[in-house]
């Protein structure tokens, strides 16, 4: 996912608004074709014609501009300043109408005995239910989209948080948090002392 926002402070707001989207957009996305483009005005005409298939939403600030920007080639527009909610469930339309519906195949993500289904957050563990927390469930993803792999405590604080980093101590807590629901399969979620955390594929 591209963002071309100009103003830095509305950047950071959009980042943190989009960060529970991150785990979904990762597997439907490739380093080479970002997934979608959200753009502000002034960035609008460049990025159509430098991206001219992939879905762009458009933000503006005034109703008056809706027609202008759609008509410069933006698929949707979200106005004024949105909220979160709202910005969410029009990225996911414009996923869902670039993408179809994404096959099973690639939806579902099999760690070991975690299987998470990005379509619908549902997450199993051995074949039963895993209830999570929003925070949970987005930082189980991160970790599960390569595993092994040892991200970082900065890493996982910008993919679970946004722009707006957690208190201190706040990961942490969440780590415990959520070897405590893995239970007898918490061995899976690895601490690098100084570094981070990587989720391993144990049986």
């Amino acid at each position: 996912m591209l963002l071309a926002i100009t103003d830095r402070h509305e950047r950071e707001r959009i980042e943190h608004a989009l960060a529970p989207l991150r785990p979904t957009v990762a597997v439907i996305s490739s380093p080479s074709r970002p997934s979608l483009i959200i753009v502000d005005r002034h960035a609008l005409v460049e990025a159509r014609r430098t991206h001219p298939s992939l879905p762009l939403l458009a933000l503006v600030r005034s109703r008056a501009d809706v027609v202008s920007v759609l008509d410069a080639g933006a698929d949707a527009v979200l106005c004024g300043s949105g909220r979160a909610a709202e910005l969410r469930a029009r990225v996911r339309a414009l996923l869902r109408r670039e993408q179809g519906t994404v096959a099973a195949g690639t939806a579902i993500r099999a760690v070991g005995p975690l299987a998470i289904d990005f379509r619908t957050h549902a997450v199993s563990l051995q074949g039963r239910p895993l209830a999570l927390t929003p925070r949970q469930y987005t930082l189980l993803t991160c970790l599960a989209l390569d595993p092994g792999r040892v991200f970082t405590k900065a890493e996982l604080a910008r993919h679970c948080w946004g722009a707006r980093p957690p208190r201190s101590r706040t990961l942490e807590t969440h780590i415990i948090r959520l070897r405590r629901r893995l239970g007898v399969h918490a061995p899976m979620l690895v601490t690098v002392w100084s570094v981070g955390y990587s989720l391993l594929e144990l049986r």
